[in-house]
């Protein structure tokens, strides 16, 4: 199994698609408990397991997807089938656990090198072992596969004010969605679920080869994929609410910008865990070519009036479980940009 990729556009050759099985609201998470309650949606979000009936179609569009990536010939590869009921010890928190259902979360592709990300939501620290037979398997073919420290996540590493959550920066923190990649170039959202001591400790680990830039104060919340793609060497996609001209990093200024206004928002079942703007988390099959949610059709008419093939395919449950097709997939191997 060879692992690199350098991008999030150039021409994908091997990826893993994520599961829906057993997928549950973790018990024993302090962290995810805080990002929950500083939801504005009037009812909590209950823990304990997802309903079936969701879990099978968030299932069988997953592997309508697998199915259509392989008659591309892209060669697809699946996480380990987990049971998330069980409680495991994480350090200082008994948790149970949550779903390998967005398979980018964690796992962070540089060229040949794969990183175990740091992430605050103490009940996915074990998640890493849904994909075992992918690790072992990439490690035997020589890819680098490295896990980053795991944070504790005491009372002195995160804080709720202002109506978010506040990562310190104690240790580093952050999820593999906090990044974008653009050949030696790593854009690294800061938020709430990646600190500044995140983004310092990948650039020690990637050395004089990558510079990773930190960009901050543009979305407060979570990950950098329903704010900002990257499409291609020349062209974005930008959320209009959220990035403006003169926030767009430096590195990317040449390129020309996809303003997205609005979206049209997916239904739910009892809690929002994605907000509307999920549907902008699409995936670049190649630098021509874009998967995105069948009911986003007014996103279909613009990237197709700006020269992109399209894709389009259901995601019923993007906000239920909270992961568009960028986060419900992970490439293994792309083209070299």
């Amino acid at each position: 199994m060879k692992i690199y990729s350098n991008s999030e556009f150039m021409a994908l050759k091997s990826m893993v698609i994520g599961r829906a099985d057993h997928a549950r609201w973790p018990a024993g998470d302090p962290f995810f408990d805080s990002m929950s309650a500083v939801s504005t949606w009037p009812t909590p979000l209950k823990q304990g397991a997802i309903p079936e009936h969701i879990i099978k179609e968030a299932n069988n569009e997953l592997d309508d997807v697998a199915e259509v990536m392989d008659k591309r010939g892209v060669s697809v590869h699946r996480p380990d089938v987990t049971d998330w009921s069980g409680i495991t010890n994480n350090l200082d928190h008994a948790t149970t656990g949550m779903h390998s259902y967005s398979t980018r979360d964690l796992l962070l592709i540089i060229d040949d090198m794969v990183i175990e990300c740091p992430t605050p939501t103490v009940s996915r620290q074990n998640e890493f072992r849904a994909f075992d037979t992918i690790r072992r398997q990439a490690i035997k073919d020589g890819a680098r596969w490295i896990a980053a420290p795991t944070p504790r996540m005491l009372e002195q590493d995160f804080y709720t004010s202002d109506g978010r959550v506040h990562l310190t920066n104690n240790v580093p923190m952050f999820d593999a969605a906090n990044v974008l990649r653009f050949g030696d170039k790593i854009l690294y959202l800061v938020s709430s679920s990646g600190n500044e001591a995140g983004a310092d400790w990948l650039q020690s680990v990637l050395g004089n080869t990558h510079e990773v830039i930190k960009w901050e104060d543009v979305y407060a919340f979570a990950h950098i994929d329903s704010t900002l793609a990257i499409l291609n060497d020349h062209t974005i996609l930008a959320n209009a609410k959220r990035v403006t001209k003169d926030n767009i990093p430096d590195f990317l200024r040449h390129c020309d910008v996809i303003w997205v206004d609005d979206m049209v928002p997916r239904e739910f079942a009892d809690f929002p865990f994605a907000s509307k703007w999920i549907g902008m988390n699409v995936l670049s099959i190649d630098p021509e070519t874009v998967l995105v949610d069948s009911i986003q059709r007014p996103l279909i008419e613009q990237l197709n009036e700006h020269g992109f093939n399209t894709v389009a395919m259901p995601l019923s449950h993007s906000r239920t479980l909270g992961g568009g097709f960028h986060c419900t997939t992970l490439d293994l191997l792309r083209e070299k940009f």
